[in-house]
């Protein structure tokens, strides 16, 4: 017996400029997805500042759509050498309550470009270090574009084939993790 499954990745995109490089490099990744794998990108700046006493049915929706997702792919910029704001408000949002936070054990991978040639390495340090916090599943490979510019034609398409060929390589280990997570779980429910 043959089926056919999609993995569901969910992005979340630290830049909220639709035309900033890291949007193109999501662009990007949506079109190199390998075959069954669906990227869906979350709306995270319609969400309100991150306060426990709020009760916001955009939040709901937003951890729900984390929990349904089989898996997270994080793509963003570097600001002040950290994480944007609006990726840690949504990430906040998305661990609480602790005990059972829709980021628990889920398999994730990271991408960022940046226009200078140190890339997001730094970005990606505080972000893994967050994503430890909430029992996220990070890969320990990730994807640091440098000199982003270069790496777009004039359309804003990721022209660069060894950059493309890294998008591929990444998303398919996110797939491989996907697949690892799943016979965890079934094994730890029988």
């Amino acid at each position: 017996m043959s089926y056919e499954t999609t993995t569901r990745i969910l992005a979340l995109a630290g830049s909220l400029r639709d035309g900033s490089l890291n949007r193109r490099l999501l662009d990007a990744a949506i079109e190199l997805a390998p075959e069954g794998v669906e990227i869906e990108i979350a709306d995270i700046a319609a969400l309100p500042h991150y306060d426990d006493d709020l009760d916001s049915p955009g939040v709901a929706d937003f951890k729900d759509r984390v929990a349904d997702a089989d898996a997270l792919l994080f793509v963003s910029p570097e600001f002040n050498w950290s994480i944007p704001g609006v990726l840690k408000n949504a990430i906040d949002w998305a661990s609480r309550p602790g005990g059972s936070s829709p980021l628990a054990g889920k398999p994730a991978a990271i991408m960022g470009v940046s226009p200078g040639p140190a890339g997001t390495g730094r970005m990606q340090m505080h972000l893994r270090e967050v994503l430890l916090s909430t029992r996220t599943h990070v890969l320990m490979n990730s994807l640091q574009v440098s000199n982003g510019r270069e790496r777009f034609d004039a359309d804003g398409r990721l022209a660069d084939d060894f950059v493309r060929e890294s998008v591929r390589g990444l998303l398919r280990e996110l797939t491989v993790a996907v697949g690892s997570h799943e016979r965890h779980r079934r094994a730890v429910a029988a």
